[in-house]
């Protein structure tokens, strides 16, 4: 095949080489093997630097349901290069959006062996008890081997109710989803009465993009965690529970770092306005 260097300097192909050869750069390729191809992709790091020079340049208006926790936005504003602007912070209607959050607090820590049994009987405990309650469950776990086995334990218990990332429901389904199947097919179905989340939706280290974008947090001493990690996975939380506030329903964390870490907090103001649960009755599901 030819060289990048023999083609037009104007042709995409070349455009694209000069990017990969500059520095800043995240390059990643992904195989698809029912098609017999790949595709390269690369990308800079961080778009602060090259976005910062174009907002200048007109007036810009950004509308988010889940920019940021803090009105002014500030992460959010570094992430993609934006100046000191005036913000408008509009604030859920406690009387139409309120969920109602269960957290158990004995729960064993998500990276224990104990935790995916513990998981398991929860979620067991909570369809049994919603077993009359008309409208979907969503079982929503990010981890794929637990969600394959919660699928098959849960559709041998349940039968054709349960399905694992389908759209094609049971009026009263149990729907088995991982976190990007949620988020875009969750507009495509009824408002469930539950949504039982595994996990937070902590970006892993082992996705190679995740590394790398925390590799350059480490470079330029910036607390990853805090920059990058959280903001991300409150974002992801808001915007799976939001059809759960349409009918105000139940949300279930099992993640017990809620309330043993130092940032529990701002999870729960992510998960704002809700009326705590500290035990399950079939009162708070049959509300929903």
């Amino acid at each position: 095949s030819p060289s990048p260097s023999s083609f037009h300097p104007q042709t995409p192909w070349s455009n694209f080489w000069q990017q990969w050869q500059s520095g800043g750069q995240l390059k990643w390729a992904e195989i698809s093997r029912s098609q017999g191809s790949f595709s390269l992709y690369c990308a800079p790091v961080e778009v602060a630097t090259v976005l910062s020079k174009i907002w200048p340049q007109q007036p810009v208006v950004l509308i988010g349901g889940a920019l940021d926790l803090e009105p002014k936005a500030l992460i959010y504003r570094q992430a993609v290069g934006l100046p000191d602007i005036t913000c408008v912070k509009f604030s859920p209607d406690r009387h139409n959006e309120l969920i109602q959050l269960y957290v158990p607090d004995r729960l064993p820590m998500p990276n224990t062996p104990q935790f995916q049994g513990a998981v398991i009987q929860e979620i067991r405990t909570i369809l049994c008890m919603s077993a009359s309650v008309p409208g979907l469950a969503v079982l929503l776990i990010g981890d794929v081997p637990l969600k394959a086995q919660v699928g098959a334990i849960f559709a041998s218990e349940f039968g054709s109710r349960v399905q694992v990332e389908k759209t094609d429901l049971d009026e009263n389904g149990i729907l088995v989803t991982g976190w990007e199947f949620w988020r875009e097919n969750q507009g495509k179905l009824p408002a469930p009465y539950l949504l039982a989340i595994a996990t937070l939706p902590l970006p892993s280290l082992e996705n190679p993009l995740v590394a790398a974008r925390v590799a350059y947090y480490k470079e330029q001493r910036k607390d990853w965690f805090r920059q990058y990690l959280l903001p991300e996975a409150l974002n992801e939380l808001q915007r799976a529970i939001a059809p759960v506030r349409e009918r105000q329903g139940v949300v279930a964390l099992f993640d017990s770092r809620v309330l043993h870490r130092s940032y529990g907090n701002q999870v729960l103001a992510a998960l704002s306005p809700f009326a705590r649960i500290d035990y399950l009755d079939t009162t708070w599901l049959t509300q929903a």
